[in-house]
């Protein structure tokens, strides 16, 4: 591209809209990045279909520096006033469709049709959760499947339940539910890899009851989950569970998309 041609890639976007920087996703990197370009008093603009990111579900939040203990809500909470009251910047709600470089920069373009341009973009656009991909899984989302517990526990409270997932995320979970369901099944493909504190407090609860080695074939229900099967992976051995809820807790995928043409990407990108 000579310089004619890079001055009218540039003209396409008025000046109001170039930036020294572009910060895409407004979860706790996001918001921590327009933080500091703020303060190094740098022409920056974040761009987010939410303040927060996955932060907000969290129901716990043990250790992170300065709490012992806080809740996503409010962690995310005291990041916004800090972004919009303390070190302003210029920000929209926006979802981005497409990112393209050009010498000297790169555009940004978002769904409504607006277009930014940056000497530099910061993808903080975090991670898609993993889903299991077995019959009845997409059929029966929020008719018994969930996600998250923090907020669909309730739908549930008085029914048995299976937690899929040994992380942090699952076994949080599973406490939170043993105290509103009869039985709590924590299903897992291995031994759990939640923090040692958090998996001693699970094994201390008289209703969760652990199937390590398991994996999820299928989901039954016609308008609403009525139970699932299981195989045990050493012996090929299946199991059927009458449960009410599923609730999946299998970890992320980075969130890649935007980039996937202009970075190589590892075999972690999403599927």
């Amino acid at each position: 591209m000579n310089k004619s041609e890079l001055e009218e890639q540039r003209s396409t976007v008025p000046e109001r809209d170039r930036y020294d920087l572009i910060i895409i996703g407004g979860g706790p990197a996001g918001l921590t990045a327009a933080v500091y370009a703020s303060l190094f008093r740098m022409r920056a603009f974040l761009i987010t279909t939410n303040i927060g990111g996955q932060t907000v579900e969290g129901s716990k939040i043990e250790n992170y520096m300065g709490y012992e203990f806080i809740s996503g809500g409010e962690l995310i909470g005291r990041f916004q006033d800090q972004l919009l009251h303390h070190n302003y910047l210029d920000h929209r709600m926006a979802e981005v469709t497409a990112v393209q470089s050009f010498p000297g920069g790169f555009t940004v373009t978002t769904q409504e049709g607006g277009r930014y341009q940056a000497q530099a973009v910061l993808i903080a656009t975090g991670m898609r959760r993993r889903v299991l991909g077995v019959p009845g899984e997409e059929r029966l989302q929020r008719r018994g499947v969930f996600y998250q517990h923090v907020e669909e526990g309730a739908l549930v409270a008085g029914l048995d339940v299976a937690v899929v997932g040994g992380g942090n995320s699952a076994l949080q979970g599973a406490s939170d539910l043993s105290r509103q369901c009869p039985r709590v099944y924590v299903i897992s493909l291995g031994d759990w890899t939640a923090d040692v504190a958090v998996q001693e407090e699970v094994k201390a609860l008289d209703n969760v009851t652990a199937l390590r080695g398991y994996t999820v074939q299928e989901i039954h229900g016609e308008q609403r989950v009525s139970g699932l099967r299981v195989k045990y992976l050493k012996s090929g051995e299946e199991r059927s569970y009458d449960v009410k809820g599923v609730f999946i807790e299998i970890g992320w995928r980075p969130y890649a998309d935007l980039i996937s043409t202009l970075v190589d990407l590892n075999s972690e990108q999403p599927g």
